[in-house]
């Protein structure tokens, strides 16, 4: 089996409207991979029911290397300092390698 390698996982919630400037600001970091999903709560901004496109969140999730990870933090930050509307949670993980990638 391929050795499990270590990679950061940035989460971002976000109202659906700013999908496409979190994904823009990635890939200027050079991050070109990303999964998006609606998603639907609520908390401090209210209930985001997702019944209209001003009431509907989503979820971003980005795997990524740490120095790549203090890339995209900084423009993150930046954006959030800017009173947009963004919760951004980073967690430790492992994932399997494609195949082909490096075997142990």
């Amino acid at each position: 089996m391929r050795a499990l390698e270590q990679k950061k996982l940035l989460t971002l919630i976000a109202p659906h409207s700013l999908q496409r400037l979190l994904i823009d600001t990635a890939k200027r970091c050079g991050i070109g991979g990303y999964t998006a999903v609606p998603a639907t709560g609520a908390g401090v901004g209210g209930l985001q029911s997702g019944g209209l496109g001003s009431d509907a969140n989503v979820v971003i999730y980005i795997i990524l290397s740490e120095a790549r990870l203090l890339t995209l933090l900084p423009e993150i930050d930046e954006l959030m300092r800017a009173g947009y509307r963004v919760k951004a949670m980073v967690s430790d993980i492992s994932i399997l390698p494609r195949k082909g990638d490096s075997e142990a």
